[in-house]
């Protein structure tokens, strides 16, 4: 049985004058860095083991843009915590500010006494302004409606909070 190529026979047709082909035929060529007796076979398998040059660069890539997520999240986070850490303060003092009004509704001096209040105080280096307006006979008679403003600078930043709240008489 004979063994067929993969490559094609071609025939050549016999020249019209006889010219000297200076072409060697084609032959496979072993690499100049395989180790002496190491089969081609052999050579070929080992080859084909490694990453390329490409893969290499395109997963340190892929990489990078993950790492890069990764920091852009992690900064937002801390920019997050700091500005709920504000919101926290600035929710204390309002609790703490609203339990001095609220034990005011006892008694009937201290009740007709509220008026508009204007404080500021720092916590940690930020400054807390807080803006109180009283309404009176709101939304029921003898009541009194408290709207409180909290502001406060955050690096340059601003922010507010608006609190609404209702005092009745307990007398």
């Amino acid at each position: 049985m004979v063994k067929k190529s993969w490559r094609p026979v071609f025939k050549i047709p016999p020249p019209l004058c006889s010219v000297v082909p200076t072409e060697r035929p084609f032959k496979t060529a072993k690499p100049i860095f395989a180790a002496k007796g190491r089969s081609r076979k052999r050579w070929e398998e080992h080859a084909l083991s490694g990453f390329t040059l490409i893969e290499v660069l395109m997963a340190a890539s892929i990489l990078a843009i993950g790492l890069m997520g990764i920091a852009a999240v992690i900064t937002r986070a801390s920019v997050q915590d700091v500005r709920a850490s504000h919101i926290s303060r600035a929710n204390f003092l309002m609790e703490e500010f609203l339990e001095n009004v609220t034990r005011a509704q006892y008694s009937v001096q201290a009740y007709n006494a509220l008026t508009d209040t204007a404080a500021s105080r720092v916590i940690g280096d930020i400054r807390f302004t807080m803006n109180c307006t009283l309404v009176e006979n709101t939304p029921v008679e003898r009541c009194k409606e408290m709207t409180c403003l909290l502001s406060w600078d955050n690096s340059g930043s601003r922010a507010s909070a608006r609190y609404v709240y209702v005092l009745s008489p307990k007398f």
